[in-house]
């Protein structure tokens, strides 16, 4: 990836800004946005997945509710599932649990270029949490009898 380094002063320190190829001259844009994405937010293991006991998570036709204790693990794009909008609200560092669930929810009657609702998470309740939990584990129960 070519890239030019240009200084910009922003209120106060110096600091270094990368610009990049326009999107439509890359030859493999997912793998391209993904890139920028792990250096634009990095993972912390020992941080709480921010979609953690918050519902609406994701954004998309079904948001979900999130985890009860998982840490960052893996950078979803999304609600538009555009790897080259790394813009700061549509990358998030979430759990595994948390990525598998949005997916499965959405990925079956996603349909790209359609417009979601924004991803908007909101603190869960108690109540709200547990009854995901039961739906989920319902859920792959289900699948263990089928």
């Amino acid at each position: 990836m070519e890239s030019e380094s240009v200084s910009e002063e922003i209120d106060g320190p110096v600091r270094e800004i990368n610009t990049y190829k326009s999107d439509a001259s890359l030859r493999d844009q997912q793998s391209t946005g993904r890139k920028r994405a792990a250096a634009m937010y990095p993972l912390n293991a020992d941080v709480d997945c921010e979609w953690r006991m918050q519902k609406n998570c994701g954004g998309g036709k079904h948001p979900i509710v999130g985890c009860l204790d998982g840490k960052q693990q893996a950078r979803h794009h999304g609600p538009d599932k555009n790897t080259l909008n790394n813009d700061f609200g549509n990358v998030h560092r979430i759990c595994h649990t948390c990525h598998n669930r949005w997916h499965a929810r959405n990925d079956e009657d996603y349909v790209w270029g359609s417009v979601y609702p924004d991803h908007s998470p909101t603190r869960a309740s108690t109540e709200e949490i547990a009854l995901d939990q039961v739906n989920w584990a319902g859920v792959q129960l289900k699948n263990v009898t089928d």
